[in-house]
């Protein structure tokens, strides 16, 4: 079905999971009309969680929507892929030595982890982020022939936006592992685990709306948690035919608006 604005199916909901990246902003800027959504629910006492396929933790997702205009007051707070991963890890007996994939330069704030510079010394592969385009499939085909240790995958999605385009994600590095023979632990979206955590976040709420730009990941996976569905249009689905997608949403527009 579907609907110009939010606010034309609102009333049916008692909460929302919102994804972040390709809803909320493009990596660079808010989307138009976000905050007015944010706003709209808050007033109506909706609670609201971002539940973001991210390989960093909770709080370095949270500072950065409050960087980026976001108010603090405006959502509940967190779920992130890579917070679920880190509670994971650190929770193994005996602890694990790591072999982190990830983007220079970038702090995924796994402290407690202990991490090991060649992948031969590791017990475990942690594909936290993708270094695309400065490194390609084929080189990370490369550093993980020979690997016969699990990995863990905290980024489920195969593409990714950047200022080059989309490009792939650190779900598309675990996939070429699994391809390869590796045994891959996938956290995130469409994973169910990452949705009971975001709707314990706000309360259980009987009707829980989840809003996102995959339908490959959001839509899938709040449809196998027995969620509502809204796919807009933006991020990954930019340009997209809404009648092709698949798996099908219950709700699709064309960008964010209340």
């Amino acid at each position: 079905m579907h609907v110009d604005r939010l606010s034309a199916i609102a009333e049916r909901f008692d909460g929302v999971l919102i994804d972040q990246f390709g809803v909320i902003h493009d990596g660079q800027a808010l989307y138009p009309g976000v905050l007015a959504v944010l706003e709209a629910l808050a007033a109506r006492t909706v609670p609201v969680a971002v539940l973001t396929n991210s390989g960093k933790r909770a709080a370095a997702n949270r500072d950065r929507l409050v960087r980026m205009g976001v108010p603090r007051d405006r959502f509940v707070d967190v779920v992130s892929s890579g917070e679920v991963a880190w509670r994971a890890l650190t929770a193994m007996t005996p602890a694990p030595r790591v072999w982190a994939i990830g983007q220079s330069g970038e702090d995924y704030g796994f402290e407690g982890v202990t991490f090991v510079d060649d992948p031969h010394d590791a017990d475990l592969v942690l594909i936290l982020g993708s270094n695309a385009p400065a490194t390609t499939l084929d080189e990370y085909r490369a550093q993980l022939g020979g690997l016969a240790v699990p990995a863990i995958c905290c980024n489920p999605d195969m593409l990714m936006l950047t200022r080059h385009g989309l490009l792939p994600a650190p779900g598309a590095i675990a996939a070429l592992y699994q391809e390869m023979g590796g045994q891959v632990t996938w956290i995130g979206k469409p994973y169910l685990a990452i949705y009971e955590d975001a709707v314990t976040l706000i309360g259980r709420p009987r009707r829980v709306l989840c809003i996102g730009d995959s339908a490959a990941h959001d839509v899938a996976g709040a449809r196998a948690a027995g969620h509502a569905t809204l796919l807009v249009m933006t991020g990954v689905s930019a340009g997209l035919d809404p009648a092709s997608v698949d798996p099908q949403p219950d709700y699709w527009m064309e960008a964010l608006t209340w």
